[in-house]
């Protein structure tokens, strides 16, 4: 059986399918994943049979495709406007006076401009331009070929300078999708993106096809119509649109229909204007075609397997600069199925339901828009412990865990000893000191609410109520007024310089609490107040550590120094960078 009833159209981030079941509209979302909209395909020639007269019905089926094209357009495009987008005071104005017919409204204005500028650009121009000649007694006929030659070279003039935009690119690329996607259809073979990538992109039943064929059949047409005054030539041919799209349209459909060598050779500068207006496809393109002429044609789509949603998402976050895109994918996923990276690398053709492929893009598109994946997952690895975090509170790193092995180095294994973890965030410092010695009591200080609520869950995440607590301070304020004592003070304060907040990476500057990263204007402000009270509820010969930035160790030390701590020292990272200050009272 011949499938020969499909067609399509490119639009923004996607493809319009039109079968015979249904009329599809696939757009890939900036989440990464492909929304589909259904409509009725019933034709306007099949609801109203008396437009479907052959050489008439050409045109009513162009104003026809207009308007469904204009309508596909508009649902892609409503993809990329902006959430918290503001409506322009005219958009105001339309929803008021029209309300939910506004977009109709809009919708044949937009059909109108276009039209007037259709006309004026490849009728009135040419025809304009072509008038020049009529004063070398050249015939009607040689004339309206000329006006013809005009209108073709204006043409393809249009269609190399858009296709140099960025974004005409992509929709010419998702137009070389939808041919392959026909093609293969066609073809009756299995709808993969293997299959339809091998595929043309050149079809003889396109659009720009018919765009080629109006211009051939107008030249026989108007040479009809002698060569009157141009307001005359301009009535006329504006009149004749109808009688020159009708034959087009039935050109194009014996076309699509008929492979002999006559076809051929009519369809050939239509098929050669193509590489125009398509361009090779990427695989992300090719998988949108597929949905929509599946849609289209009623054909159920399987769940897509492991691999398959790894790339898209791979995809997705490479497009929008992420270095870790295939990590990220990979974590995220397995998040929601609940399964490690090994089993996703060893089970990669095993299907995802849609259910869990509609939560894994929801993931992607929070990391799209640079969220951290330790906050989309909710959980972070220190010291070999899995935390839980949210925003609120800084992310784990690995710099900090070489504060906590300094610390540990103090301790002995079985010491009992008063630990405060000050500036403590999701109370990762103090809870791997009580992990790793069982004899120590540790106080988690810090001051705002959502610290209290992660530290909280740690605390019981890691069965250490009996020997971490938390306690809500303006640093180290309620220990002194409890006249608590410390035998060591551990802390990981704020002390990025406030001027430098800005420089910092999206996913930090966007996500991290300021709090927990602004030290103030020289980015020392925190570790001078911490010195100073340190010197009230810290036991005689006890320890202050200090995680510091790369550029801080000599201030940091000599502010010790100043107020009576000795035997300080700086440690350095594995960058050789100093990335600890550790000192003790005396």
């Amino acid at each position: 059986m011949e499938r020969r009833d499909v067609g399509g159209q490119a639009v923004i981030e996607g493809v319009m399918m039109r079968g015979s079941k249904n009329l599809a509209t696939a757009v890939r979302t900036p989440k990464g994943n492909i929304e589909i909209d259904f409509k009725d395909n019933r034709p306007v020639t099949k609801k109203y049979p008396i437009l479907n007269i052959p050489f008439l019905r050409g045109f009513f089926v162009l104003v026809e495709s207009m308007k469904v094209g204009m309508e596909s357009l508009n649902y892609s495009a409503s993809f990329l406007e902006e959430d918290n987008e503001e409506p322009s005071k005219f958009e105001k104005w339309l929803d008021d006076k029209l309300g939910e017919k506004a977009n109709s409204v809009l919708m044949a204005i937009t059909m109108f401009i276009s039209f007037l500028f259709a006309i004026g650009l490849f009728v009135a121009l040419p025809t304009g331009i072509a008038s020049v000649f009529k004063g070398a007694g050249i015939s009607n006929v040689m004339l309206n070929l000329i006006e013809a030659l005009i209108r073709i070279v204006i043409l393809l003039l249009y269609m190399f300078f858009i296709s140099k935009l960025n974004d005409i690119y992509r929709v010419f690329q998702y137009h070389g999708a939808e041919h392959k996607t026909i093609f293969c259809y066609e073809a009756m073979e299995e709808l993969t993106v293997e299959n339809v990538r091998k595929q043309s992109r050149l079809h003889p039943r396109c659009g720009t096809n018919f765009l080629f064929l109006v211009m051939f059949v107008s030249i026989i047409v108007f040479s009809f119509t002698g060569w009157g005054g141009i307001v005359e030539r301009l009535a006329l041919r504006i009149v004749l649109i109808p009688v020159v799209t009708g034959i087009s349209y039935e050109i194009i459909k014996w076309l699509g229909k008929n492979d002999s060598i006559l076809a051929q050779i009519i369809a050939y500068p239509g098929l050669k204007l193509q590489l125009l207006t398509t361009k090779e496809p990427d695989d992300s393109q090719i998988e949108v075609a597929i949905a929509s002429l599946k849609a289209a044609e009623g054909i159920k789509d399987p769940n897509k397997n492991i691999e398959e949603l790894i790339k898209t998402g791979t995809s997705t976050l490479k497009e929008n600069g992420i270095d870790t895109a295939r990590l990220d994918a990979e974590l995220l996923l397995g998040n929601i199925i609940e399964k490690d990276r090994v089993y996703l690398i060893t089970h990669k053709e095993d299907e995802v339901s849609k259910e869990d492929a509609e939560k894994y893009f929801d993931l992607i598109e929070k990391r799209r828009n640079k969220m951290p994946v330790k906050y989309i997952l909710n959980k972070c690895e220190f010291m070999g412990i899995e935390f839980y975090v949210e925003e609120g509170v800084l992310i784990p790193r690995g710099d900090t865990e070489i504060l906590v092995d300094e610390v540990l180095k103090i301790i002995e294994e079985n010491q009992e000893m008063e630990i405060c973890d000050l500036c403590s965030g999701s109370g990762a410092v103090g809870i791997s000191l009580a992990h790793f010695r069982q004899n120590i009591k540790v106080d988690l200080i810090d001051y705002y609410p959502i610290p209290e609520k992660v530290s909280l869950i740690n605390i019981e995440k890691n069965k250490l109520e009996d020997r971490v607590f938390f306690i809500k301070s303006d640093l180290l304020e309620e220990s002194i007024k409890n006249n608590k004592m410390y035998d060591i003070i551990v802390s990981n304060p704020p002390y990025i310089e406030e001027c430098e907040i800005e420089k910092l990476m999206e996913d930090v500057k966007n996500y991290e609490p300021h709090t927990a990263l602004s030290g103030g204007n020289d980015g020392l402000d925190f570790y001078r107040k911490i010195i100073d009270q340190s010197q009230y509820t810290l036991r005689e010969n006890g320890i202050l550590a200090f995680e510091i930035g790369y550029n801080q160790g000599e201030a940091v030390k000599l502010l010790m120094e100043n107020n009576g701590f000795t035997n300080v020292k700086i440690v350095k990272d594995f960058a050789s960078l100093d990335r600890v200050v550790v000192g003790i009272k005396i």
